[in-house]
């Protein structure tokens, strides 16, 4: 009986979680400050994810090229704060301490990529990626 209620729990968070295909609300887009016909690779990380730690210096290597934003999910800002300057990240880094983007997302796990254009989320990907300046890369082409 329990592992049914887990799984109703799970399952019904997930269904509010925003998915591809699904358009983000306002509040976030004007939070994120998106503008209009930009691809954004939106990030979910925290200074406690080991695979966050190996992805953030090569999502930080392309910059100059995307439009990158990334989110610290850390609770204590100072823990998300000096983990940032500790990776020397170039990109612009949204705190979410209070976890109200995070709680819109509602990704799976840390790291999370989402690519959005137009308000609207065109890609998801939960979980470490190998060689994720590629995989960026990639889908980037592919999107466009």
């Amino acid at each position: 009986m329990f592992k049914i209620f887990i799984m109703a729990l799970l399952f019904s968070s997930s269904l509010l979680a925003y998915n591809a295909g699904d358009r983000i609300d306002k509040s976030v887009i004007n939070q994120l400050a998106l503008k209009k016909d930009k691809v954004y690779i939106i990030n979910f990380f925290a200074s406690w994810c080991s695979s966050c730690k190996k992805e953030l210096p090569l999502i930080n290597t392309l910059s100059k090229k995307y439009n990158i934003i990334g989110i610290n999910i850390d609770k204590e800002l100072q823990k998300g704060e000096s983990f940032v300057t500790k990776m020397n990240l170039k990109f612009k880094v949204i705190y979410d301490s209070d976890n109200a983007i995070v709680g819109k997302f509602k990704p799976v796990g840390v790291p999370a990529i989402y690519f959005v254009k137009d308000g609207t989320i065109l890609v998801e990907k939960f979980g470490a990626i190998d060689k994720i300046d590629e995989f960026i890369a990639l889908t980037l082409k592919e999107i466009k």
